[in-house]
């Protein structure tokens, strides 16, 4: 969209990405909660980046893959302690070219953390990737999607934020909202002695109620929803879900 390619998010933060979002949310509980939803089974992350949740959860001996577009995320993955553990794959998620690991019957979990999933811009994409992630799925494996919920009050246009001042350099945050398209496009702008860095990032955001619609097209039913990864009841003052998805012949909807 507008050369805005897979890989062009994880290329422009890959070397700033660990520093300005090392705890983007509360990754421990996250980790635990997934480890034991996953329940030995499989594990896939869509969007692996430089590894946060990955390394966690093979370091407790699941059998994790991970896929992202980026090459420069994949080699600050590969870099780090026990990154061997995890099988990792250079591809787009929209199409999710993966092969569950030898022997199994699809993977137990597959999880899309931290808006990761709104990076896909395009709707067939994100349509094309549930599709590829019902048929990945192992018999009464379960999808994991956090994301923001947006917020249906703001208006078009622009804005520029200053994201930090140092001795040596400043960071721009300006983007512009089209609510229409639910499109949100940004630069980061980091301005040192040495010149300006441009790190551009697009999502295409959904409310939970769209993503629920997506998901039944491609044979997944909601069977839970939280505010958090420690169970937080979810309600309509809840700014972030976490939603879990299944076959659709899963048990009812849990709250």
């Amino acid at each position: 969209m507008d050369g805005f390619g897979p890989a062009n998010y994880g290329d422009g933060f890959a070397d700033v990405y660990d520093d300005w979002y090392a705890e983007p949310t509360d990754t421990a509980s996250c980790v635990e909660r997934l480890a034991t939803m996953a329940s030995g089974a499989p594990v896939l992350e869509l969007g692996v980046g430089t590894g946060r949740l990955a390394l966690p959860l093979a370091a407790r001996g699941l059998n994790v893959t991970g896929i992202d577009a980026s090459t420069a995320m994949l080699d600050r993955l590969r870099a780090k302690p026990g990154a061997e553990q995890v099988h990792l794959v250079l591809g787009d998620m929209a199409d999710l070219r993966v092969d569950p690991p030898p022997g199994s019957d699809g993977f137990g979990l597959v999880v899309v953390a931290y808006n990761t999933f709104f990076n896909l811009a395009d709707p067939a994409d994100q349509q094309r990737c549930l599709g590829r992630v019902a048929a990945l799925l192992a018999p009464g494996g379960s999808l994991v999607l956090e994301a923001f919920v947006p917020d249906d009050e703001a208006s078009a246009g622009g804005a520029l934020e200053v994201r930090s001042v140092e001795g040596d350099r400043v960071v721009l945050s300006a983007s512009r909202h089209d609510p229409l398209g639910q499109l949100v496009r940004g630069q980061h702008i980091e301005v040192t002695e040495a010149g300006v860095r441009l790190r551009p990032w697009l999502v295409r955001y959904l409310r939970p109620d769209q993503i629920d619609a997506l998901a039944a097209d491609a044979g997944l039913a909601l069977v839970g929803r939280w505010s958090g990864w420690r169970d937080e009841p979810f309600d309509d003052a809840s700014t972030v879900h976490v939603s879990e998805y299944r076959a659709a012949s899963a048990t009812p909807t849990r709250r």
